[in-house]
């Protein structure tokens, strides 16, 4: 006999969960829903791995992606930060089903910013549209950046309501001139 020492013999319940041994571990949050209600300065480690799922789907699974970001945006517990972060998601995965949602954000003063961007980087006609209608429902510096994100687009369909603007006497000179300013960069592509 070797007199090397044996290992202990296995518990009887090795290799199955016990359910006691968790139950004051709580239950783990929903991502999509925790980017929903991020704070600023606050842990935003679920909001890095939507992050990485949002970067790292194929195109065939964005679709799915899409619904999880939107659905989360419409959460009544979405803050400010949450609505920030879901936006610049839905910037590297939205397509013309976003475009409802943050045309509607176009209209809030607190989340203009946000969704233009994101519709500025939504291709198709649509989210060129929601970005021309929403030039009669913002003013000021959110109307210039609304301009600069249909100057980005190059969007031809918006030059006769930028030449009304630009040559608008009551109008802001800050939004007469990015009016101009959208105008010569649409007119340079022709």
């Amino acid at each position: 006999m070797s007199n090397a020492p044996q290992p202990a013999p296995a518990p009887a319940n090795a290799g199955r969960n016990n359910p006691d041994k968790y139950s004051n571990a709580g239950t783990t949050p929903d991502p999509w829903e925790a980017c929903a209600a991020l704070e600023y300065g606050a842990d935003r480690s679920f909001a890095w791995s939507v992050r990485e799922q949002v970067i790292n789907t194929p195109p065939e699974g964005r679709s799915r992606i899409e619904d999880r970001l939107l659905k989360a945006l419409g959460l009544p517990t979405c803050t400010a930060a949450g609505r920030a972060f879901l936006c610049q998601m839905l910037a590297l995965a939205g397509s013309e089903k976003s475009v409802p949602i943050l045309a509607a954000l176009l209209k809030q003063a607190n989340a203009v910013e946000l969704a233009r961007y994101a519709l500025e980087a939504i291709p198709g006609p649509e989210a060129s549209a929601a970005l021309r209608a929403a030039l009669a429902d913002v003013s000021g510096p959110a109307k210039a950046g609304l301009i600069g994100s249909i100057a980005m687009r190059r969007d031809r369909e918006a030059t006769a309501a930028l030449t009304a603007i630009r040559d608008h006497a009551s109008e802001p000179t800050l939004v007469r001139e990015a009016a101009r300013r959208a105008l010569e960069v649409i007119n340079a592509q022709a």
